[in-house]
């Protein structure tokens, strides 16, 4: 092989990252090692194919060659300084807003795959290199799928565990799954055996509760179940580019215009509400204590009967009226005029009754003064309150 390994950079266990040359005293690369499972000519053919596929976007690393030697597939790339993401989350959960300018631009690498037609089928966060200078590169592009169809059970999208072929919308899938990792500290799905994380993937839901704002908004929509159901980048990158800058859209208070009969009323309205309120007790203590109208199915006398009856009406008329006007003056206004038409006909069937022109057996004082008291009061604060204004004054 012409090229030469120089320095191990990283290693999942999967594929160990190499710093190498060029021949010698040549360029420096980066190069990727894959075992390779069985000597096939056919997969070898399959992988420098689909690795060689060039995606047009400054966060994915080119390809140069594919070298197949001593059982093993070696990726060489133009040379990258930086760490994985898995390497950087490893410590534990990363800010957000760091996780969000990754995500942003792995996104963008996707979606510029996708344009060309390039399935990535391996995201993960040992594919994504991170450089000091805030450069993100997106490595793999096809490897996955070349070497080992099955993928990396916990960064599986639902659709492919079922035994679908990897497309756009399961892509962004696993990113959601990178970076939700690396904002919460942890895959979610990963359990202790494959056939338990492949269950979890498919049938559970994924707790986000550090991750706030837009970017908690970007996980849920990338971890959708149903793959059509996802969020699509031209969605998502305005939400990772608004978590990436810290800057959160306030939310717009809309304040509601203050509706017919329910501004604050006017201090008119309000003495005038008392007052009716004030009638309405009255008119039901007049019945009660003067009238005695709980007995009013003991008398045979039909008029003393609808007497009674009329003056508990105006009594509550008046306490519903005066309430009114605290809220809705014109249905105030015509309730305390009801009752005082209510009052006027009640006390006419209750005090002229017979020849003698008793007040229910009584002497026609105190009951009738109190009587003519209480209606004048009915009749004078049902022409007031029509002077109350049925506009309420503008809040504020």
């Amino acid at each position: 092989m012409r090229y030469t390994l120089l320095e191990k950079l990283s290693g999942d266990g999967t594929a160990v990252l190499w710093r190498g040359e060029d021949g010698p005293d040549g360029p420096r690369v980066a190069i990727k090692e894959l075992p390779l499972p069985t000597h096939e000519p056919a997969r070898v053919e399959r992988l420098k194919e689909t690795a060689l596929v060039a995606v047009d976007h400054p966060s994915v690393v080119p390809v140069r060659d594919v070298v197949v030697a001593d059982g093993s597939a070696f990726i060489v790339m133009d040379p990258v300084e930086g760490r994985t993401l898995e390497d950087l989350a490893s410590a534990g959960p990363l800010p957000p807003r760091f996780v969000a300018d990754i995500g942003g631009k792995v996104l963008g690498a996707l979606a510029a795959a996708h344009t060309a037609g390039v399935v990535h089928g391996d995201v993960r966060p040992a594919n994504i290199l991170v450089g000091p200078d805030g450069a993100v590169k997106l490595t793999g592009f096809g490897i996955a799928k070349a070497l080992d169809p099955a993928g990396t059970p916990a960064f599986l999208a639902p659709e492919t565990i079922a035994g679908y072929e990897g497309t756009p919308h399961s892509d962004l899938w696993s990113l959601g799954v990178t970076l939700l990792s690396a904002s919460e500290g942890g895959n979610f799905f990963q359990r202790a055996n494959v056939a338990a994380t492949l269950y979890a993937v498919v049938n559970e839901q994924p707790v986000i509760d550090r991750t706030p704002g837009p970017l908690a908004d970007v996980l849920r929509g990338l971890l959708a179940k149903a793959p059509h159901a996802r969020m699509l980048p031209d969605q998502a990158l305005p939400l990772l580019a608004q978590a990436a800058s810290g800057i959160e859209t306030p939310v717009p208070i809309m304040v509601a215009p203050p509706r017919p009969g329910l501004a604050t009323p006017s201090v008119f309205a309000v003495l005038a509400g008392v007052v009716g309120m004030v009638l309405g007790f009255s008119l039901l203590g007049n019945a009660m204590l003067i009238h005695q109208a709980y007995y009013f199915f003991e008398f045979a006398h039909p008029s003393i009967v609808v007497g009674d009856v009329g003056l508990i009406l105006a009594g509550v008329a008046a306490v519903a009226g005066g309430a009114s006007l605290l809220a809705r003056v014109r249905a105030g206004q015509v309730m305390l005029s009801v009752s005082a038409v209510l009052t006027l006909f009640s006390l006419c069937l209750l005090t002229f009754i017979g020849e003698d022109r008793i007040h229910l057996g009584l002497p026609i004082q105190p009951g009738l003064t109190i009587d003519i008291l209480v209606l004048a009061f009915a009749v004078v604060l049902a022409g007031v309150v029509w002077f109350v204004p049925a506009k309420r004054p503008a809040v504020g």
